[in-house]
């Protein structure tokens, strides 16, 4: 099979000649532009022969000239509807259609990207989110410019050559964890945004990640995507197993992100049977949860390849 057959198979619970894995970390790459982004992704995909170009998300959403971050209400009210020709977007397109050409049409290559008041936060700052949450009538006004910058960024993405997007959410989380929301913020301030970038992005594979520890899988099981990747092995995140009970869409995980950087490989090889023992071969993309950290050894790396090649 090629990798292209292989991922599709594997979201359509077809027969895979292996079950298909990849990984995933940040290159820092934000202030080198999107060749250099694109040329590390391709580096690391060739040398470990990953079967899905899983690109990160190193930039940051462009904020209105001249502000840094949100102190106040009326902060929210300076953002506008943004153009594609900011680099931020402008540099991830560019890499997309630069790693096209590189692998040509038989490699799947997913963009990650995030709700929008992830995006703002990523950039303004975690501490800003009461400021946002308690002023509901600026905060909506800057999620309704950030979701229409977001949607046309989707639609570039789809035409520049992208077969996925890796949907990076908080919403899964609930206090007292520091980036979880409440049932009312949840209804008011993330899902309804989420649910128009996830109609923007079809025709495209959607995975949805909902991110960290101690997600409420309640909380998304019911996205329209294609796949959920989730940080199984996390404290309080349900286990392979258990999000297979709870969804019948392909699965994406089996590797303890958190540990693999001191694992011995027999732990890594371990880990890839104890997935494959849980929800067989099919409708399973073999992954770490999460980012992994850039300091993995490189023949962790490559055990959990080999290992993916027998199963």
């Amino acid at each position: 099979m090629t990798k292209m057959q292989r991922f599709h198979a594997a979201l359509r619970d077809d027969d895979v000649d292996h079950v298909p894995c990849t990984a995933w970390m940040h290159y820092v790459t934000e202030t080198l532009g999107g060749t250099e982004h694109a040329m590390r992704h391709a580096r690391w995909v060739r040398d470990c022969n990953w079967d899905i170009c899983k690109v990160v998300n190193d930039f940051h959403y462009p904020f209105p000239a001249g502000l840094e971050t949100l102190e106040s209400a009326q902060d929210m009210l300076r953002f506008e509807p943004m153009s594609l020709d900011e680099p931020s977007f402008a540099e991830e397109i560019k890499a997309i259609r630069i790693l096209r050409a590189e692998f040509g049409p038989d490699m799947p290559i997913l963009m990650t990207t995030f709700d929008p008041l992830r995006q703002v936060v990523r950039r303004a700052g975690m501490s800003t989110m009461p400021l946002i949450l308690g002023n509901a009538r600026e905060a909506h006004r800057m999620l309704e410019a950030v979701t229409d910058t977001m949607c046309r960024y989707m639609d570039g993405l789809r035409k520049a050559g992208c077969d996925g997007i890796h949907f990076a959410t908080n919403s899964a989380l609930r206090p007292p964890n520091p980036f979880g929301f409440d049932d009312r913020s949840y209804e008011e301030f993330v899902k309804p945004y989420e649910l128009r970038m996830l109609d923007a992005m079809e025709g495209m594979v959607r995975i949805i990640h909902p991110h960290g520890a101690g997600i409420d899988m309640q909380r998304v099981i019911d996205y329209p995507c294609d796949a959920f990747c989730v940080s199984d092995r996390l404290p309080g995140n349900p286990g392979l197993a258990q999000l297979r009970e709870l969804t019948d869409k392909c699965l994406m995980g089996g590797i303890d992100e958190s540990q693999m950087w001191q694992m011995t490989p027999g732990e890594v090889r371990a880990q890839v049977h104890q997935a494959i023992a849980q929800v067989g071969r099919r409708k399973l993309i073999l992954s770490p949860g999460c980012t992994i950290p850039a300091w993995v050894p490189a023949h962790l790396l490559q055990r959990f390849r080999e290992e993916c090649l027998r199963v």
